[in-house]
């Protein structure tokens, strides 16, 4: 069954005017979290990533350079590379942390923006454990921000590269319970079609037509 978003109900959010759109495996009606809102929330999850590693690095140099780990300082200021790996590893534990979070009980960027990133086949998110590996595999393409920044310029929200998860709007009047109401554009397209339809010759049903 494919993952991405239904968008034949028909239907927009009451206080927005967004598309609705439906899980797959639940039935249940969402609005996704779209646009600038979107991109800036992400935004300021890669701002507070690199921050707190940033932070966490510069403890780490500290303490090296003061000789405060004893012989790990000698190890560290011996070898460049284990410097480094010593940074990496900073740099992936902050990376996972945070990616944990966010997929139990929602980023920093997710709070601001007021979404959730959930699958879009049944809006559960992604846990712990797969959120940390989301994290990571974003923290090494830079490209994904480029897609954001695309898609906001579109108007789009996916929210990831795989099309399995979106990000959800949880200040749409949907998710206030406000009712989703009926897309004017194809209600109206509906009218048209009926109208043209009426303006047909009345051929069907007419037993004393010819054709």
């Amino acid at each position: 069954m494919s993952s991405r978003p239904k968008s034949s109900t028909g239907l927009v959010d009451a206080a927005n005017g967004q598309p609705v759109f439906v899980h797959a495996d639940t039935g249940k009606h969402y609005v996704r979290k779209a646009g600038w809102p979107h991109f800036w929330g992400r935004a300021l999850d890669a701002l507070v990533v690199m921050v707190a590693s940033g932070i966490l690095m510069a403890v780490l140099n500290s303490l090296v350079q003061n000789l405060a780990l004893g012989s790990l300082s000698l190890a560290l200021l011996s070898s460049n590379g284990l410097f480094v790996a010593a940074l990496a590893a900073i740099w992936f534990l902050v990376v996972f942390a945070y990616g944990m979070v966010a997929g139990t009980a929602g980023s920093l960027g997710d709070a601001a923006a007021g979404m959730r990133s959930v699958r879009i086949a049944d809006g559960t998110t992604s846990g712990a454990w797969l959120g940390g590996w989301r994290a990571v595999c974003w923290s090494f393409a830079p490209l994904y921000y480029v897609v954001v920044f695309a898609s906001a310029l579109g108007g789009g929200g996916g929210d990831t590269f795989e099309a399995k998860f979106t990000a959800v709007d949880l200040r749409s009047g949907l998710s206030e319970g406000a009712a989703p109401v009926r897309d004017p554009r194809a209600a109206a397209a509906e009218r048209a079609a009926a109208d043209e339809h009426d303006q047909l010759p009345r051929l069907y049903g007419n037993p004393n037509a010819r054709g």
